[in-house]
């Protein structure tokens, strides 16, 4: 067996034994009996997110459940973020939690929160639902671990072996769709970014190894994907509405109006065929990653720390393994780990890492991540200027 058809066969497998993990995780456990639920219950914490109506972004819940009938509430969202003392009822099979009269968080009145297995609790109001999860924080922070080195793993597959550019982003995408309309997913957002980056991966893999690398829609189109990508979150942040979202926004515009270069991608003549941004810098390659992690840390509170991950997983090895790959990095790792949320929500659900979140970090992340980009636009632009008024003075 030919190298190739080897590495072709590891990553199949690897797949397979990804969706034979997120079956048993989901359907493998039974309902226990009451007493045994209550374990599960008292001085423990349980997690869940849900996507959020248009204006909201996607919730993020925690709950603190105390040895007596009290549970801490965490209610965060992009414009919400608040903890506040409820309490707790347990009838069989079935969960209630009952707000106070001067409650800010509503959420789970009247609503029924029914074990559908040892350490996951569906949540039912009014044709609503979502799954709500024990958690485990060195299992929580090991996952985190995992999709880093996975991530950066899967670049080196997809930059090292040709065909499993095509397994990946042609084939996978399209064999797997009853499988990720199966979970239910229903925020636009998800959808859009997860076809919008395959399709990136797609194309990245036609410039480097066909001849569409020479034509000039393909390295505009390149370009264009990193700047519909900004564009998609950019108008989830203005559509907030708050403070934090609008300055992250504005960075996110300026991320946009300062990409440069983009004739001059072109695939490279290493072993690997790499597609390469010369004018890609450092610089706005960080500023960037702090407007994007600001963006996911408002807006999507449950997936903060594991999207930071992604990020990291796409600039260490354009940083410190090959020079101009980034783009091509990006593309890879986001698309990798869109496809591993769809294909197995559970993993990423029930393992959230919190970050620290209050109305002022909010605000001080949105004021970073304007402050960051606007210092790249000013050395952007002061250097086009400069660049102008010599080629004016030597001419």
């Amino acid at each position: 067996m030919n190298m190739k058809l080897r590495v072709r066969n590891i990553i199949s497998t690897m797949f397979a034994m990804l969706l034979m993990l997120c079956s048993a995780a989901t359907y493998a456990d039974t309902p226990l009996d009451s007493s045994q639920n209550l374990e599960k219950i008292q001085g423990q914490i349980w997690q869940g997110t849900r996507d959020g109506k248009p204006g909201e972004g996607s919730l993020f819940y925690r709950l603190e459940f105390g040895t007596d009938d009290t549970v801490e509430v965490t209610k965060q969202s992009g414009g919400f973020n608040h903890s506040e003392i409820q309490h707790w009822a347990l009838a069989g099979n079935e969960l209630t939690i009952t707000s106070q009269p001067s409650s800010l968080i509503k959420d789970f009145d009247g609503a029924k929160m029914s074990f559908v297995e040892a350490e996951t609790m569906r949540f039912s109001l009014d044709g609503d639902g979502f799954n709500v999860h024990k958690w485990y924080q060195n299992r929580a922070f090991g996952h985190v671990l995992l999709v880093l080195i996975g991530l950066m793993i899967l670049n080196e597959i997809c930059r090292r072996f040709k065909y499993s550019n095509y397994l990946l982003w042609f084939i996978l995408p399209i064999v797997l769709i009853p499988l990720w309309s199966s979970y239910g997913v229903t925020y636009w957002f998800k959808w859009v970014k997860l076809y919008s980056v395959v399709g990136a991966a797609a194309l990245f893999t036609l410039i480097r190894f066909t001849k569409v690398g020479d034509m000039k829609w393909a390295k505009f189109g390149a370009a264009a994907f990193l700047a519909i990508n900004i564009s998609e979150a950019v108008m989830q942040d203005f559509s907030m509405g708050n403070l934090a979202n609008v300055l992250n926004a504005i960075g996110g515009v300026l991320s946009i109006i300062t990409l440069a270069g983009w004739a001059q991608i072109f695939a490279d003549k290493s072993k690997q065929q790499d597609m390469i941004w010369p004018a890609m810098t450092t610089f706005w390659i960080i500023a960037y990653d702090v407007w994007n992690i600001v963006f996911v840390y408002l807006n999507f509170p449950g997936s903060a720390t594991a999207q930071m991950m992604v990020l990291i997983a796409a600039t260490l090895p354009a940083l410190f393994i090959k020079k101009g790959t980034w783009l091509q990095a990006r593309a890879f790792t986001l698309a990798g780990s869109f496809m591993y949320y769809f294909s197995c929500p559970f993993m990423y659900e029930s393992n959230v890492v919190p970050l620290p979140r209050n109305d002022e970090l909010m605000l001080a992340a949105g004021a970073a991540s304007f402050v960051i980009n606007s210092a790249y636009a000013y050395v952007f632009f002061t250097g086009k200027w400069k660049r102008r008024q010599a080629l004016t003075t030597a001419s």
